[in-house]
C-alpha cells in the first residue's frame, strides 16, 4: 500500500472510532427538573437573548444583563 493510502486509511479509522465513541456522558439522558436547573436558561434564550425567565424562587438576587445577540455580525 503506497504511504499516501495509508495516511487515508489510519486517519479514516480515527474518524469511525472518534464519532462512533461516546462524549462521556454516562446513563440516559434527562432533562432536569430541580429547582436550580428551572433558573438557568433555555437553548434559544441563549442563542438568540431575551425571552422570559421564570420566576425566581430563591431568595437572593440572580444578576442578569442583557446581551444583544449576534451583535458582532455587519450590517447587511
Amino acid at each position: 500500500m503506497q504511504p499516501v493510502g495509508q495516511i487515508i486509511l489510519v486517519t479514516g479509522l480515527a474518524l469511525v472510532a472518534a464519532a462512533l465513541s461516546a462524549c462521556g456522558q454516562r446513563g440516559p439522558l434527562y432533562l432536569p427538573d430541580a429547582p436550580a436547573a428551572r433558573q438557568r436558561a433555555t437553548l434559544p434564550q441563549t442563542v438568540f437573548g431575551g425571552g422570559s425567565a421564570p420566576e425566581q424562587t430563591a431568595s437572593a438576587p440572580v444578576p442578569t444583563q442583557t446581551v444583544p445577540a449576534l451583535s458582532n455580525l455587519p450590517p447587511e
